[in-house]
């Protein structure tokens, strides 16, 4: 598919699955497109907020407008003054009503410009290794982007003992799946066992809440994340500001 229609399908929410899948996978495999993307989504909430200003300008003058006619007009003009000064009123009511609505982030452009799958640090697979272990399968699998299959792996993995490194990565590739319930669930249990990947965990919980639409609890994710770590700080706090 072509990437500018690609970029095009996505801003215009009209992605199928198959985009969608596609999308993911050039926005972290292609530098060029995910530039293109990143300069088309700020240009977006560049005239968004323009956009705004100007309505709230707008509605602020509708108001001036009504509260300096708010006198007593003679019996003739009466009906004629209120029946303009409803029509303001809902307008903006109205104005208001689609600023709250499309004045909000967007989360799944914000998701996506911040998501990238977490490298394998954990098991080293080399073309030579002869190695059929569970643990290889499901790195290799990891690694190959088969997230289905990796999930499967990982989960085998757990009955035999292994739980931090394990359940970081099993919440990478249902992050990768689509399956923002179960990846927060896991992430949890990771910064609760307290031993590997916790700073790395809050990062990707915050993601995996922006991605459920739960923005309190991202930028709660967020704040623990800069106050207690250094990793990802700098995007941490430009993505706070985007969802204050």
């Amino acid at each position: 598919m072509d990437k500018e229609l690609l970029l095009y399908q996505y801003f215009a929410n009209q992605l199928s699955k198959d985009g969608q899948k596609l999308f993911n996978e050039l926005l972290e495999k292609d530098p060029d497109f995910k530039a293109q993307f990143e300069f088309e989504n700020n240009l977006k909430r560049v005239i968004k907020k323009k956009q705004n200003e100007n309505l709230k300008q707008k509605l602020a003058g509708f108001e001036n407008e009504i509260k300096s006619n708010n006198t007593k007009p003679n019996t003739k003009t009466n009906f004629k003054f209120w029946s303009v000064a409803a029509s303001f009123a809902l307008l903006i009511a109205l104005g208001w009503m689609a600023y709250s609505t499309f004045s909000k982030p967007d989360y799944d452009a914000l998701y996506a410009s911040n998501f990238e799958t977490y490298p394998n640090t954990v098991y080293t697979i080399t073309r030579s290794d002869s190695n059929q272990s569970l643990e290889r399968h499901a790195f290799s699998s990891y690694e190959a982007n088969d997230h289905k299959t990796a999930v499967a792996a990982f989960l085998d993995l757990k009955t035999k003992g292994e739980t931090a490194q394990v359940d970081f990565y099993l919440a990478q590739s249902y992050l990768n799946l689509g399956k923002d319930k179960e990846a927060i669930e896991v992430l949890k249990r990771v910064i609760a066992d307290g031993r590997e990947f916790k700073a790395e965990a809050h990062w990707y919980l915050a993601l995996a809440y922006l991605k459920s639409k739960d923005e309190e609890n991202a930028i709660a994710t967020l704040k623990r994340l800069i106050e207690n770590f250094d990793y990802k700080k700098e995007k941490a706090e430009a993505l706070l500001k985007e969802l204050d």
